[in-house]
């Protein structure tokens, strides 16, 4: 039986691919829930990552920002917060605004979307055109 007849023979498969979900506003909901996270974790009183997390500790407030390379809104890239919980209520209206489809959120995230990939593609980064 040659390879043709055997894979005519065959039972058709019972997963079929799908398109992929991952979109710059999914991409960026997953990222805000990730220093969500953080945010609960300093709650509960571990320290906190100045490596990997948005925020810090200025004063008696937290100064925090969206993104790694942070979105500029009016020219302000850097916003504060009260305290901790304050923040994780911040992060939360912004997955909020996310998901729900908020115009100048989505706008901005796709904008930052497409220059971070064109900082990547110069840098050699991320999938090749083919």
């Amino acid at each position: 039986m040659s390879f043709l007849d055997k894979l005519k023979a065959a039972p058709a498969p019972t997963r079929v691919p799908v398109a992929s979900k991952s979109t710059p506003v999914t991409r960026f909901v997953k990222k805000v829930r990730e220093q969500q996270e953080m945010v609960q974790a300093a709650i509960d009183g571990g320290e906190i990552n100045s490596r990997t997390a948005w925020f810090v500790k200025s004063g008696d407030a937290y100064k925090f920002k969206i993104l790694r390379s942070p979105l500029s809104v009016d020219g302000t890239e850097w916003f504060e917060a009260a305290n901790l919980a304050d923040l994780k209520g911040i992060y939360q209206g912004i997955i909020d605004a996310a998901n729900g489809g908020d115009e100048k959120l989505v706008k901005l995230i796709y904008e930052r979307s497409e220059i971070d990939k064109v900082v990547a593609e110069k840098k050699g980064i991320g999938r090749k055109k083919k």
